[in-house]
């Protein structure tokens, strides 16, 4: 970051960890893509627990 961009940042309260990008792994991706198959057919996804 240039000293411009690192006053601007201090000045709104962030820090360089706001600007990072979250780290996301297959398993997310593999959920995020059920999620949005089973938004599109209308079906209702129920949270399974593991300890079943």
């Amino acid at each position: 970051m240039t000293k411009l961009e690192k006053s601007m940042v201090e000045k709104l309260g962030l820090t360089e960890d706001n600007f990072r990008k979250p780290k996301v792994t297959e398993i997310d991706r593999i959920k995020a893509n059920v999620d949005f198959l089973a938004m599109l057919n209308g079906v209702e996804l129920n949270e399974v627990s593991g300890d079943e």
